[in-house]
């Protein structure tokens, strides 16, 4: 899923990259360079890097946020709640959520036909 891209084995932006880091800190780059490139690495191949990632990205559509926004003031909502904030469509309103779902955002019930939705944990503490 993830592709790290090597770009110290290309001399030129090494050194670009080593010579920005001298002009920042005024200490030679030539030893931290490998040190970032190994953390960046550590980070990108740890356990958790992968499960942030997807909650990240299940915050970067508008209409996700909202949705959690709203969950946030109210606490627990219908799908049709949702659908009615947000001006969408049920099954639009339904995969959306999934998304939150499936990133850990949110956690649902059914209750006959209706779909309830409300956040998971602390999910919220950092929504508008």
């Amino acid at each position: 899923m993830f592709t790290w891209v090597n770009m110290m084995s290309v001399p030129r932006a090494g050194q670009a990259l080593g010579e920005r880091l001298e002009r920042l800190t005024g200490a030679e780059a030539a030893g931290c360079v490998p040190e970032y490139r190994d953390l960046g690495r550590a980070v990108l191949r740890s356990a958790a890097f992968p499960g942030a990632l997807q909650r990240a990205k299940a915050l970067a559509d508008d209409h996700r946020l909202l949705a959690v926004a709203l969950l946030k003031r109210r606490g627990e909502l219908c799908a049709c709640e949702i659908q009615a904030a947000t001006g969408l469509s049920h099954p639009t309103v339904s995969h959306h959520m999934s998304v939150l779902e499936r990133a850990g955002w949110v956690s649902s019930r059914r209750q006959g036909k209706w779909m309830y939705y409300r956040l998971k944990g602390r999910a919220g503490l950092a929504i508008p």
